[in-house]
């Protein structure tokens, strides 16, 4: 039995002819264009009907069939009862044609019977008649005539079959084809972890892919058919170029963007815009494919950092030591002269002194950064650190009104580390507090354990940053103060992730800062005792 999708094909096409020949067959009867055919059974179109009814309904194709070789066979036994004209039998013959299309030997055998059968059933009935109208011999060429027909149609049927069955081999291959690109076209779609978009030509979408989804934020419903804003406004006419130069043909690979999901968020990207041609090179849509790249940026940051990090040690390194060696003779000389303090020059050796000290300051934070740079590592209390340091300051808050708040609540709180670094983060942190809190503020320090690290958050009321300068802090000579170095937040971030830890900052022109740093603590801390 034939797979039921192939004998539906073939239902309807023989369904097909067989309604168009019922048709054409009412038409003649009813402008009685054969004198003989005077009658035309609204039996044949009912029938009809019904069995295109059934094939829509898709009922079981077999019926189907059976139904429509049954109506070949009662038209056209209809039309030779009706015309008393036994030479219409050889339509019988040529129906074998149509049902050879079916490709089933056993259904050509059965019909031939069938309609051989119904032939020799005419001659027998009409034997006497013919007789007279036509005579033996007549009789006996019909009947060669019709078995040599019938030979014929089989033999042409075959072929007919043979020829039917490769063409619709071929164009089930085809078909295969097609429905194996399409699903592998579907599946590449679904499944692609770059988020695909396709527009149509006034920029409405069309698709989305689940990568676009998970990226973007929207849903595949809520943004098919309409704009979506995807790039911040600052890029809108980039973006409106970008597409002109599109929808004229031109293409964009892997450009390097800036887009917007649906939250406002706004990411790096990059970006392949091509547009979509039809098989006449007529462009009927456009194509977005899009993948966020803030992690490469990211990477190449702390790349460039790091390469900076690395000038500045190996400066550190090959300078630092050699101007402190005259440094240190010229310090010496000035400590001299500066020991009689009832020379006239000596508020000039206090300031070349006190220039002196600064260069070694801006030396010793150089050689922080020279590699290798050798840490005591010890367990300590990040608590007792804070505490040292708060008292070390004490005298600064209060000369410049600062109150400090504390809300050391981290239930761990021992790391393992160079204590003197970690001070030295503190120190840096609290100075720069203090030098953006004008006259009268106040600061926090609170600790808290988050589950895996201790937070340490301090907080000022001072004059706060902008983006701008939170963007570039930890760069190196990067600073905001007149006689700054630029390298205290340099190291600090160093520090801090030397020790496995790190430094975020929140400020806002004007509203003050928050700096939290994130140390993970020492593991034997958070084992259970027994």
């Amino acid at each position: 039995m034939m797979h039921s999708s192939t004998l539906r094909k073939r239902n309807k096409v023989i369904l097909s002819i067989v309604t168009a020949s019922i048709l054409l067959y009412a038409i003649v009867s009813m402008v009685s264009f054969l004198e003989e055919i005077d009658s035309f059974p609204l039996t044949l179109l009912l029938l009809c009907a019904v069995i295109i009814f059934l094939f829509n309904r898709k009922v079981n194709e077999i019926l189907v069939c059976s139904l429509i070789i049954m109506t070949i066979n009662l038209t056209l036994v209809h039309i030779i009862f009706i015309s008393m004209n036994i030479y219409y039998s050889i339509i019988l013959i040529i129906a074998l044609f149509i049902i050879s299309i079916y490709q089933s030997a056993y259904l050509n055998a059965f019909v031939l019977l069938l309609f051989g059968s119904e032939i020799a059933w005419f001659f027998y009935a009409w034997y006497p008649e013919l007789i007279i109208a036509i005579g033996e011999t007549n009789i006996a060429v019909l009947i060669i005539l019709l078995a040599l027909l019938s030979t014929i149609s089989l033999i042409q049927g075959y072929y007919f079959s043979m020829s039917y069955r490769h063409i619709e081999e071929k164009s089930d291959t085809r078909e295969k084809e097609f429905l194996s690109k399409e699903g592998y076209l579907k599946l590449f779609f679904e499944n692609a972890k770059d988020s695909i978009a396709v527009f149509d030509l006034n920029n409405y979408v069309i698709a989305v892919n689940p990568a676009f989804e998970k990226l973007y934020g929207w849903d595949g419903d809520e943004c098919i058919g309409k704009l979506l804003p995807m790039v911040p406004p600052a890029g809108y006419e980039q973006s409106k170029d970008r597409i002109n130069r599109m929808l004229a043909g031109e293409s964009f690979h892997l450009l390097e963007t800036v887009d917007m999901k649906k939250d406002g968020t706004i990411f790096d990207a990059e970006v392949t815009l091509s547009p979509i041609f039809d098989q006449f090179g007529k462009i009927i849509a456009t194509s977005v494919i899009t993948r966020d790249i803030s992690y490469r940026k990211e990477a190449e940051k702390i790349r460039v950092e790091a390469e900076k990090l690395n000038i500045a040690g190996e400066i550190a390194a090959g300078v630092a030591h050699e101007i402190r060696n005259p440094l240190t003779v010229i310090s010496g000389f000035v400590q001299m002269m500066k020991a009689d303090k009832n020379s006239p020059n000596y508020y000039y050796f206090s300031l070349i002194n006190e220039e002196i000290e600064r260069i070694n300051l801006i030396i010793s934070e150089f050689l922080v950064l020279s590699k290798p740079h050798a840490k005591e590592m010890t367990i300590f209390d990040i608590h007792d650190i804070l505490n040292h340091v708060k008292l070390l300051f004490d005298p600064q808050f209060q000369s410049h009104h600062i109150i400090l708040t504390e809300e050391l609540l981290a239930e761990y709180s021992h790391i393992k580390g160079d204590a003197n670094q970690i001070k030295q983060v503190f120190i840096n942190i609290f100075k720069n507090a203090i030098e953006a809190i004008d006259d009268t503020g106040h600061m926090n320090v609170e600790t808290k354990w988050t589950g895996t690290h201790i937070a340490i958050a301090i907080s000022d009321s001072g004059n706060g940053m902008s983006q701008k300068v939170i963007d570039h802090i930890f760069e190196p000579f990067f600073t905001t103060k007149e006689h700054g170095t630029g390298l205290g937040m340099l190291i600090t971030n160093k520090i801090i992730q030397e020790h496995g830890g790190v430094i975020n900052i929140d400020s806002m022109f004007g509203q003050g800062t928050t700096i939290t740093i994130m140390m993970p603590v020492h593991s034997n801390e958070l084992m259970p005792i027994h």
